[in-house]
């Protein structure tokens, strides 16, 4: 086996579970311990491998925890390494422990750079008694509340901060992505069955390529904060006294609080419940702004940049491949259907 230190983030599960790897991962927060075996309970395999293990350590009296879970993208290609997985790594080695928002123990981070691949080791939350919720577990309003208080709090910590662009890796996520995603491939995305039944103004590839642009350029004028970028409900999980917390930090980003709160809203409501919640929930959040510390954004600025953040999460689910269709097919109704109702596209001048 290489050497720990030139070997951070394994490419095989194997190697990662073995008691000699993980006992020299472990070390640094738990000195002086030994991992005896390992026991896998559970594999989830998305665009990341999420592993979940019971441990046995030979020293009885460690502290560490009985049940890790190790996430990484073992075999993926480059590119979704550099995009998702360095940018979780790197928040929970360098900005996890600066917030109070409720996010897993992080034990291990690491990252090759020989080969690009990242790795983490949390705390197993599943067996602390936490429970995950899936991208359409349904959501009622005062869950989504709770969320947003949530986003508040990560929104405030970094406020203004110019701090944040000092982390290169925080850059928006928007614009690169536009970057390779041609108006050709977005088009045939949107001609089928994931936009059916949206209304043909918010189907059009250009429109909606000109409407994200106009986003990034509002965005980059609006105060910055830390976004987590991808608040739906599969990037949650509860306490066992029903507490929300985040997870899923691959599209973490430096930008505006806007794209956090109206894709949450957005993602997690049926479109019935949201048109009837979204103003009280908006409400809600610049009161927990206030609450944490912020000066919150006037009423008028902030629903204007509600209604217009909305074509974030639409467009980066009209353009997803690696998730099941139900899901990309939900969210782009959900978020396509606000859209259209509140004439993001025209707000937006396109």
């Amino acid at each position: 086996m290489r050497d720990q230190t030139r070997n951070p983030a394994p490419d095989g599960l194997d190697e990662v579970l073995s008691p000699d790897w993980l006992s020299a991962a472990l070390s640094p927060r738990f000195p002086g311990v030994e991992v005896a075996s390992t026991t896998v309970t559970e594999t989830l395999q998305t665009m990341a491998t999420k592993v979940r293990f019971d441990v046995e350590y030979a020293n009885a009296t460690v502290e560490a925890p009985p049940a890790l879970c190790v996430k990484s993208y073992f075999g993926v290609g480059q590119r979704y390494r550099a995009t998702a997985g360095l940018g979780e790594t790197k928040f929970y080695r360098e900005l996890a422990s600066t917030l109070s928002v409720r996010v897993p123990l992080c034990l291990y981070t690491g990252i090759d750079s020989d080969t690009g691949n990242a790795l983490i080791v949390m705390e197993d939350l599943v067996a602390s008694g936490h429970t995950f919720l899936t991208a359409l577990s349904p959501y009622t309003v005062e869950q989504a509340a709770a969320t947003l208080d949530q986003l508040a709090q990560l929104h405030a910590r970094y406020w203004g901060d110019e701090s944040l662009a000092s982390f290169s890796w925080l850059r928006p996520k928007l614009t690169s992505i536009t970057s390779y995603i041609t108006p050709e491939v977005l088009q045939e995305h949107l001609d089928g069955s994931r936009a059916e039944g949206l209304p043909d103004a918010v189907r059009r590839a250009d429109r909606l390529n000109r409407a994200v642009l106009r986003v990034v350029e509002r965005s980059a004028n609006d105060v910055a904060c830390l976004v987590h970028g991808d608040a739906h409900a599969g990037n949650l999980y509860e306490t066992p006294d029903g507490l929300p917390g985040l997870v899923d930090w691959q599209v973490i980003q430096r930008s505006s609080w806007a794209l956090d709160v109206s894709y949450h809203i957005g993602a997690v409501l049926d479109p019935e419940l949201r048109a009837v919640a979204e103003r009280d929930l908006l409400a809600h959040y610049l009161d927990r702004l206030a609450a944490y510390g912020v000066k919150p954004p006037s009423w008028d600025e902030a629903w204007f940049n509600y209604r217009t953040a909305l074509v974030y999460g639409y467009y980066m689910w009209a353009v997803s491949r690696l998730v099941d269709p139900p899901v990309i097919t939900e969210f782009v109704t959900r978020l396509g259907t606000a859209v259209a109702q509140h004439g993001t596209l025209d707000l937006l001048g396109t």
